[in-house]
């Protein structure tokens, strides 16, 4: 405790503003010793040693007047720093989800009236996919959905029932756009292969843990072992979007762009596969926005460790347009985000 040999409340403040400069830590920081392995002291006999500014006691009282008036702008100035650094440090990563989301509601490139609409794409995949279940390639779904819109308000069809689902939907879409839901999309949806990870195997099998950055780490994707005639459920094809179901990660997802070896996918993995009549791009930037994050929040049962299974993925609304408008999205989408990472 340092007590003024003048008591005088101008000398005090001025003391006061006075040990709070920089000037002062320092002088304190050069004067310290270290104590045991983890205090820094200062002594009262240094502390005794410090130099300190004086000027005349009418000038102090200038001094601790301008101050004083400057006090709350600083603070004013501090607050406004701080929302600043917390913005830049938010910002893109906001910029990203509000650009992904305006592109889902088709607000972020313009129609173009020649494109094909969305809903003679959908009906060439179900035509698509008719084909494979007669081909005996992949099974009928139970209970098939289909979503036609008259008058703008969509309905659904299901098992030859039909429902108005204008209340379900999260946002109405351009006209050349059609709403779908995901297992519509999807030739299938294919939970991962569960066997132990070895140094060496069969084949490869990448792990969630592999999958880092949106890129798979092949050089450290382990092996395991599977007989042959599994192999073909399970192996890894150029556009397969893989999707977490479990733990941390549930909800991510990562496009299979190429695969440099035989390789199939682990457990607590989704391998969904479609038609390639559609953009890759386009649903890959669908499974990152606000629209399908909040479709799996709905959908994720929330235990100790939160699961989603293919259902919830199945059941996903998505908003498709028209094939050509997919592919001008996913440019944009490249384009702008290439701002967004330079933030």
């Amino acid at each position: 405790m340092l007590i003024p040999h003048f008591n005088n409340d101008v000398l005090v403040k001025y003391l006061l503003y006075a040990f709070s400069t920089k000037y002062h830590r320092d002088c304190c920081r050069s004067i310290t010793h270290k104590s045991g392995q983890a205090f820094y002291n200062l002594s009262r006999e240094k502390l005794m040693e410090i130099y300190v500014p004086i000027p005349p006691l009418s000038e102090q009282l200038r001094i601790v007047a301008k101050i004083e008036e400057l006090l709350p702008y600083i603070e004013r100035y501090g607050k406004a720093e701080e929302q600043l650094t917390a913005l830049n440090t938010t910002f893109p990563e906001a910029l990203k989800k509000s650009i992904l989301q305006e592109a889902v509601q088709g607000k972020l490139v313009p129609q173009n009236p020649d494109d094909e609409p969305a809903s003679v794409l959908l009906e060439r995949i179900r035509a698509e996919k008719q084909a494979l279940i007669k081909a005996g390639k992949i099974k009928r779904d139970k209970h098939e959905s289909v979503i036609v819109t008259r008058d703008k308000i969509p309905y659904e069809i299901i098992d030859g029932k039909e429902r108005c689902i204008a209340d379900e939907v999260p946002f109405e879409l351009p006209e050349s756009w059609c709403w779908c839901r995901w297992g519509e999309l999807s030739q299938s949806i294919q939970y991962g292969y569960n066997a132990p990870a070895k140094e060496t195997g069969r084949i490869k099998m990448v792990r969630i843990s592999d999958i880092q950055d949106n890129k798979v780490l092949w050089d450290t994707v382990p092996f395991c072992d599977i007989d042959e005639e599994s192999i073909e459920t399970y192996l890894l094809k150029s556009n397969d979007i893989l999707f977490a179901r479990t733990g941390g990660t549930v909800g991510k997802s990562y496009l299979v762009k190429a695969v440099p070896e035989e390789a199939i996918y682990a457990g607590y993995l989704i391998r969904t596969r479609y038609s390639n009549s559609l953009s890759p791009e386009y649903l890959k930037f669908f499974m990152e926005s606000e629209l399908y994050w909040n479709q799996l929040r709905n959908g994720t049962i929330a235990t100790a460790q939160p699961n989603c299974n293919g259902k919830t993925l199945a059941n996903m609304f998505v908003p498709v347009p028209p094939l050509a408008e997919q592919k001008r999205i996913v440019e944009k989408i490249e384009e702008l985000m290439q701002y967004c990472d330079k933030l």
